[in-house]
């Protein structure tokens, strides 16, 4: 499934890149097929990035006691 997910807009990229007909087909006035297709990459990949910073950040945990101890006598780790 995950090969799947990944290789299909691999493959639709590389048609319509390949295939200037493809690419010029309008959407709606001058959009194209093609810059639909870039700009709906753009806007998942900007998507997805924000989603997994704001996941990582909501799993922050603020660092033990033991550790924050050892760190400022100076100890080692």
């Amino acid at each position: 499934m995950l090969v799947t997910v990944n290789a299909l807009p691999l493959a639709v990229g590389v048609l319509l890149s390949c295939s200037t007909p493809l690419g010029e087909i309008s959407v709606y006035g001058r959009l194209t097929l093609g810059i639909a297709w870039a700009l709906t990459q753009l806007i998942v990949l900007v998507g997805g990035t924000w989603w997994y910073e704001s996941r990582a950040a909501s799993s922050f945990q603020p660092a033990s006691a033991t550790t924050a101890a050892s760190r400022s006598a100076g100890g080692e780790w």
